[in-house]
């Protein structure tokens, strides 16, 4: 997404990161689209490499590159005399950025994917948010409080708007001083993209609460641990109810 040069955050480029610009990235992104939308349903056979070449207009080795890659994801089984088929959505690495960008609102999993992610981030984000009101330096204070206030569509967009709603929670994770949880910015990045799309097309009342963005973040500057993991938990029960009633809408998936 390109963003105006005044927009005070921004959205990093995490998505496939571990493959250089080019022919195999553009392969694997189709392909990884693809299945994720139901093009090829799992257990089928995908087309072979002679197929793929003409559909995805490449050569033999970036279509043998790109299923190499979306095996690595759990999407893909290769096998001699067994071809390469979709596997189970239940096999793909859901922790994995590309796979959740991979969804849209209209993908076969949507509904699956942000009601767990939402009972994920409940499980999470609170002891993350009092964990950095107890070890976040002052500038990553000052970073929560400054995102949190600018999410709000004006001036910067929608994607101004995601872009501050990222900062905010991934500074959060790095400020709990914890590697792992540091780690887990990229699927953040992409639930929060999935979850504004998939959450406007369902339930398109539903706004993003930037006062209970701001509140965290008061009680994260403020070093009060256990207000800023109570009022984390509280603002993710808004999106809880947003999930339950997208499954409510959709009681199919």
């Amino acid at each position: 997404m390109k963003k105006p040069a005044s927009q005070p955050f921004h959205l990093p480029d995490v998505f496939l990161s571990e493959l250089p610009t080019g022919s195999v990235k553009t392969a694997v992104d189709t392909l990884g689209r693809m299945i994720a939308r139901g093009e090829f349903a799992e257990g089928v056979t995908i087309p072979v490499e002679a197929e793929l070449c003409d559909m995805l207009g490449v050569s033999r080795t970036v279509v043998r590159e790109a299923t190499k890659v979306l095996s690595g994801k759990g999407m893909l089984r290769t096998a001699r005399r067994y071809g390469t088929r979709v596997l189970p959505f239940e096999s793909w690495n859901l922790l994995d950025p590309d796979v959740i960008a991979w969804h849209d609102p209209s993908s076969p999993a949507a509904t699956r994917i942000y009601a767990a992610s939402t009972q994920m981030r409940m499980m999470v984000e609170p002891e993350a948010a009092n964990l950095a009101a107890q070890n976040a330096s002052q500038a990553q204070r000052d970073q929560i409080l400054s995102a949190a206030q600018h999410i709000d569509p004006d001036p910067y967009g929608m994607d101004g708007m995601i872009a501050a709603d990222y900062t905010f929670h991934a500074t959060i994770l790095e400020a709990t001083g914890n590697l792992i949880l540091a780690q887990l910015r990229g699927l953040i990045l992409a639930l929060l993209q999935f979850s504004y799309s998939t959450g406007a097309k369902v339930v398109p009342e539903v706004k993003v609460n930037r006062q209970a963005h701001v509140d965290v973040a008061l009680a994260i500057a403020a070093a009060n641990p256990l207000e800023a993991r109570r009022l984390m938990r509280e603002m993710l029960t808004e999106n809880r109810e947003t999930a339950e009633m997208i499954v409510k809408a959709n009681p199919g998936e």
